[in-house]
């Protein structure tokens, strides 16, 4: 009797822990979904308000920055905050929507429209950012304005 019992509930309990993986794979990738949205957020929140500090802490050791300014390369997280914040403090009374957000993707990204003023003169540019994973945690890899 104790036979036919272990052959009737081992594939349910393998089914059973298949589903408690499943469900726990599922809550982890809603989390991570969650943080990459929450720092697109803080992302426009910082851009709409000329605070780079609301974002700078997702910079990672490696932040590819190319702004309509003409600067462009690779910069260290502290480099990127101050590049960023001169950019905002030339281009000013910037306003920032976004209105693209793909984070349910290994490498998230978002886009939107960014207006300013400078030197008198209203403009618009586009914006492009993508996180990447770094250590388990998502870190801004590229920020784009043209």
């Amino acid at each position: 009797m104790k036979i036919a019992i272990d052959i009737f509930c081992r594939p349910a309990l393998f089914i059973l822990l298949g589903m408690i993986f499943l469900c726990n794979s599922a809550a982890g990738q809603d989390a991570k979904i969650k943080e990459a949205q929450k720092i697109f957020y803080r992302i426009e929140e910082g851009l709409n308000n000329a605070a780079v500090d609301k974002f700078s802490n997702y910079f990672g050791d490696k932040n590819y920055l190319s702004l309509s300014n003409g600067t462009a390369g690779y910069y260290s997280s502290n480099q990127a905050y101050y590049v960023i914040k001169d950019f905002l403090s030339v281009y000013t009374g910037a306003s920032f929507k976004l209105v693209n957000i793909v984070s349910e993707a290994s490498t998230p990204f978002a886009s939107g429209i960014l207006k300013f003023n400078h030197r008198g003169i209203r403009g618009s540019a586009n914006v492009f950012i993508s996180l990447q994973s770094v250590d388990n945690q998502w870190r801004i890899s590229q920020i784009t304005i043209n």
